[in-house]
């Protein structure tokens, strides 16, 4: 063996005790949730002793020195988590059922939960209450919620909107993190606002974050568009010197995603465009726009840097921005589908629920669900309705399939040939390419590749597949290899 192979089996080892203490720490943050909710001590010596007698004569003696500091700092690691997790903080809105404030704030070690009201009233009683270290305010209390509170910073004053506030010792305090998550979401996605004509979709809070963000940005002009205002949404298409566009209006958000508020190929000085929606997470105003070759970036970015900055006011620190650059990756890869597209018999169902099952994510099979809808199989679909009534049951199940997050799909061989099926998947989804040789592919019971044969499919599909995608991967070894693949090129996305 030369050094790479010593290397390399270390970072298997390395590989596998990340996953240990990740596993180890969800078991201490459950435990200390429950110490909170018991007011029981966080410190335990006791125990890390018997833990201690327990495993270190496991060790060599010339080792075991080595061990009782690791262990040490275990402990010391895992009680400081523990610690973090004292205070209590929320997310109040009245509809929070797809919110993905928690998704930021637990990897952060806050104890943080969601709390809906259905009016103000409600929203009142719970701040007088007390019963919280802080809260993040969602739609639509950012304006209502100013009033209820002790002190409000001058930015969110002048903004009117608060979305973060902060207990400090009895009293109050709340501030707008929203302005600096929409800065670093524009400057991150290469939009710029200065000099620039620029049009605001909306009227809530998270517009008055835009108008603000617009006007000490140095925009040359905001146009402020909604239904009822003097710009509507026939008016604007007359602004053809408009550059940028922020849409904070929910047309185009789940369930509803095939909506796009505005149609952006009307603009022809169209620079730049932000979509505060974050779910989907390509919707399709930021779709269209990218495929006008137009900056554009949804909402994700924004959501991850307003908690970051709202992080440090709770617990009065300061974390560096690649903790919302490195949370954005975690947070966009677990709400993503995979996608696994390919060749009739390539492996995609197979490889689907293997990877299902090592990731922890839900798994769904194209065309099962159609034949479970129809109550027939594909081949009989087929030799009684035709292709063309088996594609239309196939694009309504992936435009369900599209609205999920964080599970793996595997689609039909012909499922992504249609534009409207890619784009639909491209929403929330990351395409994996699963290849496999010609040779190694049968038709039996598939009934396109009986009529057209497989290597002419090939020719047809292949390079659909290959734009299509974002990784590939080969099914030539063992399933587990080809998982293992999958796990090592989405990582590295």
């Amino acid at each position: 063996m030369d050094i790479k192979d010593y290397r390399d089996r270390l970072d298997v080892i390395d590989d596998k005790i990340a996953a240990l203490f990740k596993e180890r720490l969800a078991v201490v943050r459950e435990i200390g949730l429950w110490k909170k909710a018991s007011d029981v001590p966080t410190a335990h010596g006791d125990r890390e002793k018997a833990i201690l007698a327990r495993l270190l004569p496991r060790f060599d003696e010339g080792v075991k020195g080595y061990a009782e500091k690791l262990y040490l700092e275990i402990f010391r690691s895992s009680k400081e988590y523990q610690r973090g997790l004292l205070g209590t903080y929320y997310v109040v809105g009245k509809s929070l059922k797809h919110t993905w404030s928690p998704d930021i704030y637990v990897p952060l070690g806050l104890d943080y939960r969601v709390k809906e009201f259905a009016s103000e009233n409600e929203l009142k009683e719970f701040v007088l209450k007390r019963e919280y270290s802080g809260f993040n305010v969602t739609i639509p209390y950012k304006k209502a919620v100013i009033g209820m509170l002790d002190e409000v910073s001058d930015e969110a004053k002048e903004i009117g909107a608060v979305n973060t506030v902060v207990d400090r010792n009895g009293r109050l305090y709340g501030y707008n993190t929203d302005i600096g998550g929409m800065r670093y979401a524009l400057k991150a996605a290469g939009i710029e606002v200065k000099g620039k004509v620029a049009a605001i979709l909306g009227s809530g809070g998270t517009a008055l974050t835009a108008e603000y963000l617009l006007r000490t940005g140095g925009a040359r002009e905001i146009i402020k568009v909604s239904r009822r205002g003097p710009v509507d949404y026939i008016a604007v298409y007359g602004r053809k010197d408009i550059e940028v566009i922020v849409n904070t209006t929910p047309v185009g958000m789940f369930p509803e995603a095939e909506a796009a508020p505005i149609d952006v190929t009307r603009f022809p000085a169209l620079e730049g465009v932000f979509d505060a929606i974050y779910n989907p997470l390509r919707t399709a105003l930021v779709a269209q726009a990218r495929a006008a070759g137009i900056a554009a970036s949804g909402g994700l970015p924004m959501l991850v840097e307003q908690g970051r900055l709202a992080y440090n006011l709770y617990r009065d620190t300061e974390t560096e921005l690649s903790v919302t650059e490195n949370l954005i990756k975690q947070i966009e890869l677990k709400k993503s589908n995979i996608v696994l597209c390919g060749m009739p018999s390539s492996g995609k169902t197979t490889i689907g629920r293997l990877f299902a099952e090592v990731s922890g994510r839900e798994f769904f099979d194209a065309d099962e669900l159609i034949e479970q809808a129809a109550g027939m199989s594909i081949p009989d679909m087929f030799g009684r309705f035709g292709e063309e009534y088996f594609r239309k049951e196939e694009a309504k199940v992936i435009a369900s399939l599209s609205a999920l997050n964080g599970a793996v799909i595997a689609t039909g061989g012909g499922a992504v040939m249609n534009e409207v099926n890619r784009m639909r998947l491209k929403r929330n989804g990351i395409a994996v390419l699963i290849e496999r040789d010609n040779a190694e592919l049968v038709t039996d019971g598939r009934p396109v590749s009986m009529r057209e044969g497989i290597e002419a499919l090939y020719n047809k599909r292949m390079p659909v597949y290959r734009e299509f995608a974002d990784i590939a991967v080969r099914n030539d070894a063992t399933p587990e290899d080809t998982v293992a693949s999958i796990t090592e090129k989405l990582l590295r996305l």
